[in-house]
């Protein structure tokens, strides 16, 4: 067995689970309000149906790539490289590794401002106070440790917190169901008129624009759906991979649909974009009573450290792969006795750690940090989708297949590029300038990758970390200046 490789695998039960627990965090629990802050009833079911629709595209594309490539065992960072050589390969596993590392730091501080809501742990606020800083960044590197313990440690721990947060979303979608109050959810169902909490105005928007605030804020909760691509190399066969992909896109889909269109029957949308942060938590209480809201805090909490478990590894695991596969320093392929990706686990877990410090010093709080990670993450996303068409388009994958399959491939892959290029521009130029910042942090590991395999330079790569560069500057000149802000 080569150095560096893994001995001990994960089933499908596992990488369902970590498919499960990786995509549905804190932002669920945060969901009615972010949606009714930009949409009412009809623009938030046509945003949800496009972004479905785009999960499934994605969900497909992986499944499908990853029957029919077996030999790419390394998932989203091998696609990426086969489609935009070294560059593409280490944005896609540095890049999307450091962005779930910043995703960390958004469930630290939602997780702290889930105990701020209790008067005992005031003090935490919403979670980017220093005492909060200062216990997260300690939980931080408790669970950093836990990590080093090695997979099956997170794995047993990530499926006992997945069902720790599964059934009290059920129990709210069930009380929903039964508290639905059709007469509040038409009364405002195609109204072009939105309450801006942060204005205290009502403006005028109409069902396109409603449709796409939805579009933004749904992607910042359908990150994770990749999990068990990304621990295909862990996997005992490649085809639990594509199964846990599948099984568990229409979970998550099913859990955040739910979760979202079942509250417009509860309170209406100006009510609900109100409330205090996490909304479920209010609409629990609104429902059944105080403890309502006690239970959806402490399912947070239970839901946040679950994630933070998966992701940490996750995000470790990602940064490993850039190390492997040969777009960067082997030395980021370094597994310890336990065979937990210690070197890459340090470099992500300090990430996280830095913005945990900015979080405090800006008072940055859960969904900045949440964008900031998502555009780090739907790059990669947009890479994958081009490489999945191009293989259709070359045949790649189809050379035993009826032409049927490649065909609904090709479909799929269309609407996965369309719908990923959408989310990229959406995200804005503010976040890909500071996801340039995150991405030339890697540039050394890069050229020290370059050194250990006597590589000489090309100009398209040369050319793309120039570019990236210049956006680099120009992103910390913004900060500077205050041009980009954390708002």
């Amino acid at each position: 067995m080569k150095k560096g490789e893994i001995k001990n695998k994960v089933g499908l039960g596992g990488l369902t689970a970590l498919v499960v627990g990786g995509t549905i965090g804190s932002g669920i629990f945060a969901l009615p309000a972010t949606m009714t802050e930009g949409a009412n009833p009809a623009g938030i079911l046509l945003g949800w149906a496009i972004v479905a629709l785009g999960m499934l595209a994605l969900a497909s594309v992986y499944r499908n790539l990853t029957l029919q490539q077996p030999e790419i065992d390394d998932e989203i960072y091998g696609w990426s490289k086969k489609m935009f050589g070294n560059v593409g390969g280490f944005i896609a596993a540095y890049g999307h590794g450091a962005g779930d590392a910043i995703g960390n730091a958004s469930y630290l501080t939602v997780l702290f401002s889930a105990f701020g809501s209790f008067a005992i742990f005031k003090y935490f606020g919403n979670g980017t106070t220093w005492p909060a800083v200062i216990i997260a960044s300690i939980l931080l590197w408790v669970i950093v440790f836990l990590v080093l313990k090695g997979v099956h440690t997170e794995t047993w721990l990530n499926n006992l917190t997945t069902i720790a947060k599964v059934i009290p979303i059920t129990a709210f979608l069930i009380l929903a169901i039964f508290n639905f109050n059709p007469h509040i959810f038409m009364a405002h169902f195609a109204s072009q008129d939105i309450f801006n909490i942060t204005t205290h105005h009502w403006s005028h928007v109409s069902i396109f624009d409603q449709s796409k605030n939805v579009l933004l804020a749904a992607m910042w909760t359908l990150i994770g759906i990749e999990s068990g691509t990304i621990f295909a190399t862990r996997a005992k066969k490649l085809s639990d991979v594509a199964k846990a992909t599948t099984i568990g896109a229409l979970i998550v889909i099913t859990l955040l649909v739910g979760t979202s269109i079942l509250s417009l029957g509860l309170l209406s949308p100006k009510t609900i974009s109100g409330l205090h942060a996490p909304s479920m938590a209010g609409l629990m209480e609104h429902m059944v009573g105080p403890w309502g809201s006690w239970l959806i805090n402490i399912c947070l909490i239970i839901s946040v450290l679950g994630a933070l478990i998966a992701w940490v590894n996750l995000s470790a695991e990602e940064v490993r792969l850039a190390g492997r596969g040969g777009s960067s320093s082997k030395w980021l392929n370094g597994l310890n006795k336990n065979e937990a990706p210690i070197n890459s686990l340090f470099v992500t877990a300090g990430i996280t750690q830095v913005l945990m410090i900015v979080a405090g010093a800006y008072s940055a709080g859960y969904e900045v940090l949440l964008k900031f990670s998502t555009s780090l993450s739907i790059v990669p996303y947009l890479m994958v989708s081009l490489y999945a068409l191009k293989s259709v388009v070359t045949g790649i994958g189809f050379e035993n297949q009826p032409k049927k399959v490649r065909f609904t491939s090709g479909i799929w892959a269309g609407i996965a590029v369309c719908f990923t290029a959408f989310m990229v521009y959406g995200a804005g130029l503010k976040y890909l300038l500071l996801a340039a910042i995150v991405w030339v942090t890697g540039f050394p590991f890069y050229y020290k990758g370059k050194k250990e395999r006597s590589e000489k330079w090309g100009k398209v790569e040369l050319i793309a970390w120039i570019i990236m560069m210049i956006m680099a500057i120009v992103g910390i000149y913004s900060l500077i200046t205050g041009t980009i802000t954390f708002d």
